[in-house]
Order: structure tokens, then C-alpha cells, then sequence
């Protein structure tokens, strides 16, 4: 009888695993894959003597309006990545308004200086 003894456990052995690979696992299921950070950090940095004014709005009509950005501040934000319209007004000095579209990756930063040609001490030598 010892002849079928080995055969038998060879046999069991990989019944085990069959059924440890395919049987026992269940459905095959994949973990969520992140998305990483949805929004977009902007840094605006006012170089100027003049107060701004930034609007952003997104193309779903979303507006962001950060507060009156005064001469010489920093304004940090952190607001969803996506496509929008910025438009930058010059609150006082030189008359000044631009708007553009602009695209803001989901988890890139962004730093954007504001600065005129127009701005300067009254009476300096250019």
C-alpha cells in the first residue's frame, strides 16, 4: 500500500492550492485607485502700489473672489483644479483690467506675481 501513499498527498497538495487560489478567494475585486488632491494652490503676490481685484470662475460658473488684494500682500488659496476665467482689475492707480482663461492642474502650485509698468513714486526720473 505504500505505492499510493505519495501520489495521494502529491494529489491532495495541489487540490489544497487549487482550491486556496480559485475557491476560497472570491470575486476578484480592485482597491480604489487615489486620486490625489483635487484642488490647486495659488499664490498671488502683489508687487505693485496698487490694490487688485482677482476673480476666478470655472466653467460650471463656480466664481471665486478672494478679498481686495493691497499693495505689497500675499494672498494664498486653495481652490478646485480645472479650466477658468481670471480676471485681474487694478483698484487704484493707472486704470487696468485683463482677463484670460487659464487652466489649474488638481494638485500643482501655482505663484503669480501682479506688477504694472505704470506704478512708481510721483516725479521720480524714469
Amino acid at each position: 500500500m505504500r505505492p499510493f501513499a505519495r501520489p495521494c498527498v502529491t494529489l491532495l497538495v495541489a487540490f489544497t492550492l487549487l482550491v486556496a487560489t480559485f475557491g476560497c478567494a472570491g470575486p476578484a475585486t480592485t482597491a480604489p485607485v487615489p486620486t490625489g488632491p483635487r484642488i490647486a494652490r495659488v499664490e498671488l503676490v502683489n508687487l505693485s502700489e496698487c490694490d487688485w481685484r482677482i476673480t476666478l470662475v470655472s466653467t460650471d460658473g463656480r466664481e471665486t473672489s478672494p478679498p481686495r488684494l493691497p499693495a505689497h500682500a500675499t494672498l494664498r488659496l486653495e481652490i478646485p483644479g480645472g479650466d477658468y476665467t481670471i480676471t485681474q482689475t487694478a483698484l487704484n492707480g493707472p486704470a487696468a483690467v485683463r482677463r484670460f482663461p487659464a487652466h489649474l492642474e488638481p494638485g500643482e502650485s501655482y505663484r503669480w506675481r501682479l506688477a504694472t509698468l505704470l506704478t512708481g513714486q510721483a516725479g521720480a526720473a524714469p
